[in-house]
């Protein structure tokens, strides 16, 4: 099998850096070199990472997005309409001159390999004759979904049994299917995505998926128009991208000093992801449901500091030693700690997956996008956690959160029988993950497979 070059071009946000930086790091220690490319203000992210992980096999590029010297998101400059036109035309500008440049190395790609919303991506390097794929940074069934939700189905999708899918109710939908929902902007370039997949030239067609086989049999199996979908997950890397502002390394080498101190399977772990804050009404539900059950937590809550949480009344607790707020964690590390019980989590995949893969039940806390799909399967495919129920506010009260942390934790006396079997398919998806990314597991191979194949793709 002949070495190859893959160019991995990958949109600006940590859900798609992170599993994309892996499958980076899987590909070289196949002997392959790849060159990663995001955004200049994506770069800023990934800026410890060639420190942690240095290899003359991996090299990093930038690709404008019309905004270059800015060194944080500016969300009050136009809108994200805008935001995806500037990138598709300068993002497609700096690739055509890279693809342009690299003709003339000594070492020329021969794939291309991008990340969901860089669809046309695909476009240009059709244009320049490399053979591509789509890294699809959800669950399968979320691609599955899509398709049907594209192609016939549209609203008629809840309530109704279709191949490769769940039963889903309206509330396990994602939240961009709907037209009020703040994210259904997304629709147009997700369909976008979905249109560039199935008019692919290229035989077979692939996309590889963030999952893993014996996770998401129906959907992996399920051929959509010629699309074979390979897992090659979980993309966990046993790095953190997150970037090391000061304070950061300090606050976390506290977190891991003070969990260090708490007993096994007693911490209540609390992240909703690095982009979605909770309204103050919802924070003060969970911390009244936390102070009442007397859980220890350690919680992850963007912008905040344990000082500045201090000084409300809610957070009291802290003072006591039952708990503890940070603004960051190198979450790997976190969930990998003995000491933790359970996961509240907004289900984010990446932070979904990291959970199936440390064994973790999860109390699933859905907000956005994917996320109550994610959940769906979380509690009534895998069975692995139980999710919260909203009020008609949209607020999950400080009781119902309560209940779920009590039936995870082993608390309930009214539910033991389903707390024995969520913590014993916890122990059987770590087992089945770590099998999957082994030597000769289901995604080592696929993703081997995919590599020794991909002349015939280009053929």
């Amino acid at each position: 099998m002949r070495n190859h070059h893959f160019l991995i071009v990958c949109f600006p946000v940590h859900g798609h850096i992170n599993p994309s930086l892996e499958l980076a790091r899987r590909l070289t220690d196949l002997g392959h070199h790849v060159t990663f490319a995001t955004t200049v203000l994506g770069s800023h992210k990934i800026t410890t990472i060639t420190n942690k992980k240095p290899t003359t096999l991996l090299s990093f590029t930038t690709l404008s997005d019309g905004s270059d010297e800015q060194t944080t998101p500016n969300k009050s400059t136009g809108n994200i309409t805008q935001f995806f036109d500037s990138l598709k035309l300068h993002g497609s500008r700096s690739l055509t001159n890279l693809f342009i440049s690299n003709q003339q190395s000594h070492n020329p790609f021969t794939f291309v390999i991008y990340s969901l919303l860089f669809h046309w991506v695909a476009d240009i390097a059709t244009s320049f004759h490399f053979p591509s794929a789509l890294l699809f940074v959800q669950p399968a069934t979320l691609l599955v979904l899509y398709y049907y939700y594209f192609y016939g189905y549209g609203d008629t999708i809840p309530n109704q049994k279709l191949q490769g899918l769940p039963l889903l109710s309206t509330n396990d939908m994602p939240s961009l299917l709907s037209p009020s929902s703040p994210h259904a902007h997304l629709l147009p370039f997700l369909k976008q995505q979905i249109e560039v997949l199935l008019d692919q030239k290229s035989k077979p067609k692939v996309v590889l998926v963030n999952t893993f086989d014996a996770l998401e049999v129906q959907a992996l199996e399920l051929a959509i128009d010629g699309l074979k979908m390979l897992g090659i997950g979980p993309l966990i890397p046993n790095f953190d991208s997150s970037p090391s502002f000061d304070g950061n390394d300090i606050d976390h080498d506290d977190c891991i000093e003070w969990l260090n101190s708490k007993p096994n399977s007693s911490v209540v772990y609390i992240s909703f992801g690095s982009i979605y804050v909770l309204s103050n009404t919802q924070k003060e539900e969970i911390l009244h449901a936390l102070l009442e059950s007397g859980f220890t937590f350690l919680w992850v809550m963007i912008g905040v500091d344990q000082k500045e949480a201090g000084k409300d009344e809610c957070c009291n607790l802290l003072l006591e030693g039952q708990g503890k707020i940070v603004s960051w964690c190198r979450q790997i590390e976190v969930l990998k700690h003995p000491s933790l019980g359970c996961f509240v989590s907004h289900c984010g995949w990446n932070s979904t997956l990291e959970s199936l893969n440390y064994g973790l039940p999860m109390v699933a806390f859905p907000q956005q996008v994917d996320q109550p799909t994610n959940a769906k399967l979380v509690e009534d495919v895998w069975k692995v956690g139980v999710r919260v129920k909203a009020n008609l506010e949209g607020i999950v009260g400080k009781e119902e959160i309560r209940k779920c942390l009590e039936l995870i934790m082993g608390r309930s006396r009214d539910d033991e029988q389903r707390t024995e079997i969520i913590m014993e398919n916890a122990k059987k998806w770590k087992k089945l993950a770590s099998q999957a990314i082994g030597e000769d597991g289901t995604s080592s191979s696929n993703l081997k497979s995919f590599v020794a194949n991909i002349d015939k793709i280009s053929g």
